[in-house]
């Protein structure tokens, strides 16, 4: 296998990345080679090629967390969230990021680059759920941020928009002007949400209790702030008529909750997954069937991982699902990684990332490109460190592996483009598949402006841990 790793150094260096082929007789699994092209950016200060010490100049990537990314037609969207602002008295301060700065990779040319959206733009914040179907992309609640002058208020917020990546143009879609109507989700964030048959399924959250409560569901104020708490509802918006509803279940619904993923895992069943209660963080298993409204769990999966919230829960392309990092009950980065095994029986198996540390972040994004024998995976952003002292870190570091077994000819295609080989004397088979992967790589992005790389690092493929049930 080949892999590449690239990270700023220091001050002024910029490391991009390059393959090379590991030799079957070398005692290490990998080898690192680097090359350093001294001069690039001004303004650019990095420690141990992972923390952003200082905010980087316009046109460059930073860190963040609790931001939203996804895979559409060989690019990766990473839209809002948090970074650190280092001021003048080396004071840390946390800004959000507009939410019409749209950042965009290419998983064909490796390359950032930015644009900017128009249209009903969301205000920024944190915490928002998001889901993607076609070329829609659609961002649901969160905690958003308003600033006048030197004062900072946060709101909840029920608020639905979506983003068309064709034209880059944001829209709301609430059917109401008044947030605190009952005919619609209550004011939350770090919700879930995911889409089915042309509608948007939002279960759970952290927020304001407003008005009555859902058939079925349940609202848990917190111990000490009581107009706050978590709430186990499930609503679902319809995309032609554009208005909510909230469907009653059967089955057990899961406990009220925030910070938990729900993750679809074929065409009609949603997996829900761990999360944040009001008795702590919990690794509870539920299966939704959107098409019987049936809630199913928990379910009983064996040895399985730890306690968690803040995670990402991602599908591959054989319809297993891979848990990844995430906080643990101390507020620590959980390290172990796993893949829960959808059919025949469910079941968990863990499996070892060959830098298992690279992904051990909380509030990160782990976005999924499927193809038909291996998944491609992108892990951006997030904190190593508990998030709620005010020292943690964002990081900078993008981290790409496959799943799966991927064919030596996609590979070999993905090289030809990469390295813009002349491929007008290949076979003509080779030939047309290489110039429609080529054009295939959103073409109406050609024109924009050129983000510097961020610090990645590929790790070939994940395995089975020995032993793992």
């Amino acid at each position: 296998p080949s892999f590449k790793l690239s990270y700023y150094n220091e001050y002024k260096s910029y490391l991009r990345p390059c393959h090379e082929q590991v030799s079957p007789e070398s005692p290490k699994r990998y080898q690192y080679r680097l090359k350093v092209d001294l001069g690039r950016r001004e303004g650019v200060a990095v420690k141990q090629g992972v923390e952003m010490i200082q905010l980087p100049p316009e046109g460059i990537l930073h860190g963040r967390m609790a931001h939203m990314s996804v895979v559409i037609d060989h690019s990766l969207y990473m839209i809002g969230g948090y970074h650190k602002l280092i001021e003048k008295d080396n004071k840390h301060k946390d800004i959000t990021v507009d939410m019409s700065e749209i950042n965009i990779y290419s998983l064909r040319e490796s390359k950032w680059i930015r644009r900017k959206a128009t249209g009903d733009v969301p205000i920024s914040g944190s915490g928002m759920c998001m889901a993607a179907n076609s070329h829609f992309i659609y961002a649901f609640g969160g905690l958003l941020v308003f600033i006048n002058g030197n004062e900072t208020r946060r709101e909840f917020s029920n608020t639905l928009h979506e983003l068309d990546t064709r034209t880059l143009q944001w829209r709301k879609l609430n059917p109401s002007k008044d947030q605190y109507s009952c005919d619609m989700p209550s004011l939350r964030d770090k919700a879930a949400m995911v889409y089915y048959n042309n509608a948007l399924y939002v279960f759970a959250g952290w927020g304001i209790r407003i008005g009555r409560i859902q058939p079925n569901s349940q609202f848990l104020a917190d111990p000490v702030h009581h107009f706050v708490g978590w709430n186990n509802e499930l609503w679902r918006f319809d995309l032609e008529t554009r208005r909510w509803s909230s469907p009653v279940c059967e089955g057990t619904t899961p406990a009220p909750r925030a910070a938990h993923t729900l993750t679809m895992s074929d065409h009609k069943t949603a997996v829900l997954f761990g999360g944040r209660t009001r008795e702590g963080r919990v690794s509870e298993l539920y299966f939704l069937d959107l098409e019987e409204l049936k809630w199913v769990g928990p379910i009983e999966a064996g040895p399985g991982p730890e306690k968690r919230s803040l995670h990402t829960f991602t599908r591959l392309h054989d319809n297993n699902i891979l848990l990844l990092g995430g906080m643990d009950s101390e507020g620590q980065a959980v390290k172990t990684q796993w893949v829960l095994i959808t059919k025949p029986t469910c079941k968990w198996v863990q499996v070892h990332l060959h830098d298992p540390n690279q992904c051990a972040r909380t509030w990160h994004t782990t976005s999924a490109y499927c193809r038909s024998s291996y998944t491609e995976l992108c892990v951006f952003g997030g904190s190593p460190d508990n998030i709620w002292e005010p020292d943690h870190k964002y990081l900078a570091q993008m981290v790409r592996f496959y799943y799966g077994i991927r064919p030596l000819y996609d590979t070999c295609i993905d090289k030809i483009i990469s390295d813009n080989i002349p491929y007008t004397s290949l076979p003509v088979e080779l030939e047309n598949d290489v110039t429609t992967k080529s054009e295939a790589d959103v073409s109406y992005h050609k024109d924009l402006t050129e983000l510097e790389k961020t610090v990645i690092y590929e790790m070939g493929q994940i395995t089975p841990a020995s032993g793992a049930s």
